[in-house]
């Protein structure tokens, strides 16, 4: 599953197609840990719709929790596939 994915992220960006915005957040995510409230800032999507994405893709499997804190918010990363 997350291999199907990868593959589409990058042929979309490549072609200038655009993203959902579960592509976005993981996009950022792979280029670097953060917060709901830095990948709002990073994408220019609204709080509550980061917020509500990073919840469905943290149930399938895509994104874990570090366990770090920057201020009272949880830092995310894209979760490696083994």
């Amino acid at each position: 599953m997350i291999r199907e994915f990868w593959k589409r992220l990058t042929r979309k960006r490549r072609s200038n197609k655009k993203l959902t915005r579960k592509e976005q957040i993981l996009g950022e995510l792979d280029r670097g840990a953060g917060t709901a409230k830095q990948l709002s800032d990073r994408t220019g999507l609204k709080l509550t719709i980061v917020r509500a994405t990073m919840t469905q893709l943290h149930k399938a499997g895509l994104i874990v929790d570090t366990g770090k804190k920057s201020g009272r918010e949880g830092v995310w990363i894209v979760k490696k596939s083994s």
